[in-house]
């Protein structure tokens, strides 16, 4: 039965990170959930007749390699995609990882190139923690080329145990190490990962892990991605639901997103901006107006104009104006940048419904328009304990 109050909460994950999840390579199932054959095929519709991904070095250009897994990271949020990854989750990570529902699973996944004497393109020994990962997210490294054996280990991923890494990170601040500092050291202290398709690594995001020059002669390429569990929904940092996290639907069914095409009315759209609460309070406004004006432009709005919250107003008075006094469809940066008091939240959402106004939300691309929209934006915000700090 799920844990509720902190300290129980605080022994549970601790608990997990020291086990289940402290550096573990776990078996999957690479018939069923064939992610190297789908990533190779993805190269190859791009345009690179690749015999095998561990070739792909000599087919496509140096400088087209980061672009490459940038488009191979999009594609993963394909529906075609999402649906195995929805599965593959649900079938072999939760079991396998002790993970209690509900979960969210990672959006876009990372799909890794690493080609061979790129020193350029090595990614210096870090945790997620220091990637602003909060300690309720796992991680999964699934390598889609053979690194197992000892040859291969320059190609792999490094990594440390849980109680090393954290003993080494606190001499590296207290030190004020820096990257060839921490890369000589951290480095003499890990091992790679022996695997290939078929095999996962669970880790922390305190776990310390890199990777070295890979020397192998072979492109080495790999997918990461995170879950996280609901209990955690307010222990993953600036990763929070939404934007970077989706829940994982119970069955074969696609996450629920608006369609813009049916959307549009015939109401004037505003842009509003705030930073009047805990996720946009460092968020400028300079690049939410960047984010909402591409969004605009990605999914055909219109706007007018632009207007500001008066900061130190928590109720968020400038965004009632907007759609009680004004009647126009307001474009938001982000769900949250709703009130955290819910008796505010149910002010705004009556006031849009009584008008007949729309709210859109860039950064988790949903929009508020009927009683289905609510239930799913309230549901990412329970998720995240929004509010409950």
């Amino acid at each position: 039965m799920p844990t509720n109050s902190p300290a129980q909460l605080a022994s549970a994950m601790e608990e997990s990170l020291r086990t289940t999840w402290n550096a573990r390579v776990v078996d999957y199932d690479a018939v069923r959930f064939p992610f190297a054959e789908l990533i190779r095929d993805e190269v190859r519709r791009v345009g690179h007749a690749i015999d095998s991904l561990d070739t792909l070095h000599t087919v496509v250009p140096r400088e087209q390699v980061y672009m490459l897994s940038k488009k191979l990271c999009e594609a993963t949020n394909r529906p075609d995609f999402r649906r195995m990854v929805n599965e593959f989750s649900r079938e072999e990570i939760v079991p396998k990882g002790r993970l209690v529902p509900p979960i969210a699973v990672q959006r876009y996944l990372n799909v890794r190139i690493m080609v061979p004497d790129k020193p350029q393109g090595v990614f210096p020994f870090h945790t997620g923690l220091l990637y602003g990962h909060g300690p309720g997210s796992r991680s999964l490294w699934m390598p889609l080329t053979d690194v197992t054996r000892a040859e291969d280990r320059s190609a792999s991923l490094q990594i440390i145990g849980l109680e090393r890494s954290r003993e080494l990170i606190r001499h590296a601040v207290a030190n004020e190490l820096s990257v060839p500092e921490m890369t000589a050291l951290f480095g003499a202290e890990s091992f790679g990962v022996q695997a290939g398709p078929g095999k996962v690594l669970f880790f922390t995001q305190e776990n310390i892990h890199g990777n070295f020059v890979n020397v192998t002669g072979k492109t080495r390429v790999s997918i990461d991605f995170r879950l996280a569990e609901d209990r955690f929904g307010d222990q993953l940092a600036r990763k929070i639901l939404g934007g970077y996290f989706e829940i994982l639907p119970e069955g074969r069914e696609q996450p629920y997103r608006p369609d813009h095409a049916k959307l549009k009315n015939e109401r004037t759209n505003v842009i509003y901006l705030n930073n009047n609460t805990p996720s946009t309070v460092g968020a400028p406004v300079h690049l939410q107006r960047g984010m909402v004006m591409e969004y605009c432009r990605k999914n055909g709005l219109n706007f007018e104009f632009e207007l500001f919250e008066l900061e130190s107003m928590d109720h968020l008075p400038t965004l009632m104006h907007i759609i009680d006094e004004l009647g126009c469809n307001v474009i938001l940066y982000s769900i949250y940048a709703l009130p955290e008091a819910v008796a505010h939240r149910e002010k705004i959402f009556a006031a849009a419904r009584r008008k007949g106004v729309h709210l859109y939300f860039v950064n988790e691309d949903l929009a508020l328009a009927g009683q289905q929209d609510r239930e799913r934006i309230e549901e990412f915000l329970s998720f995240a304990k929004y509010g409950e700090r």
